[in-house]
């Protein structure tokens, strides 16, 4: 291993180092709005707990907040007791507490998966066949995760999917299942889009729709960025991947946060207006909810 390559793997971590407390401190404050918004909207708090929203809300950001510590107690340690940092402790994900960032990473990605297929099934009037291709593809990312991690703990070196520069032999490609599963949420948000039309929506709903798809778009492009950057760099086998990796909980954290608090700023909004008892159940069944109530409104020559 070159001089020059072992100063970038360096580097690299100390950027995860920085840009993951950044961006972890971004969740903590839309995931806290978020589950604050949600329960004063109800009379009984208690009855919000296994919301969907809540679940994963909570799930995701202890999640994130897991692997940050990870992250920084590595970042530590690996100056403290490694000597030679970026050759021996950065360089090995076998190392115990990175292949449990590793298994936190796939969690989170998991989480996010279920996260987006909940919804899409929601959009779809629960149809179950619409879910069947990224329910398999979760099952995929699981098994063949779980097999990575059982090689982690007996192997002295791998890497997520593909060699780290011809220097790791490469395990089942768990990174060819994170990279399809990124393809097909790309299609599930397409569908997604799909069900919430501004031109099949009243008067009265078109901006609250149109900010519900300019979020559900903006979540797409970020995710499929990333999963396009995660897919260049694990190719090329450039150290860079770690940034992918690593960042991937807090990522999905907050792609999800945005679309639910941009959703409960709107039923906080419509509510205030306009008290109907009706309790949001998802992110999803917003959309409807509106489109039934604005076209009750609408005088039967418009409608």
């Amino acid at each position: 291993m070159s001089l020059e390559f072992e100063k970038l793997v360096l580097g690299v971590n100390m950027a995860v180092v920085v840009l993951e407390s950044t961006l972890y401190a971004l969740l903590l404050v839309a995931a806290s709005t978020t589950l604050y918004l949600r329960f004063s909207r109800h009379d009984l708090p208690k009855l919000v707990v296994c919301n969907p929203v809540i679940l994963f809300t909570i799930l995701i950001s202890a999640t994130s907040g897991a692997h940050w510590i990870l992250t920084i107690v590595r970042f530590f340690d690996a100056f403290l007791w490694s000597a030679n940092a970026e050759r021996v402790y950065f360089n090995n994900p076998a190392e115990e507490t990175q292949t449990v960032r590793t298994l936190l990473s796939i969690t989170a990605t998991l989480m996010g998966d279920a996260a987006i297929i909940h919804r899409l099934w929601l959009l779809w009037n629960r149809s179950l066949p619409v879910i069947v291709l990224p329910v398999l593809s979760c099952f995929g990312l699981l098994s063949d995760s779980s097999l990575v991690h059982l090689f982690a703990w007996s192997a002295s070196t791998y890497l997520l999917g593909e060699p780290l520069a011809g220097i790791h032999p490469p395990l089942p490609a768990v990174g060819r299942w994170v990279e399809a599963g990124w393809a097909i949420i790309l299609v599930q948000v397409m569908l997604i889009c799909r069900e919430v039309q501004p031109s099949d929506l009243v008067i009265e709903t078109i901006f609250i729709a149109q900010s519900v798809l300019i979020v559900l778009l903006e979540s797409a492009a970020v995710w499929t960025i990333w999963g396009l950057l995660f897919a260049v760099t694990s190719e090329i086998g450039s150290p860079l991947q770690i940034i992918m990796v690593d960042l991937s909980p807090v990522m999905v954290g907050l792609v999800n946060m945005a679309i639910y608090l941009r959703v409960e700023l709107q039923c906080t909004r419509m509510q205030g207006s306009d008290r109907t008892g009706v309790v949001m159940t998802s992110s999803a069944s917003i959309i409807p909810y509106y489109v039934h109530r604005a076209s009750a409104q609408i005088p039967r020559g418009i409608a």
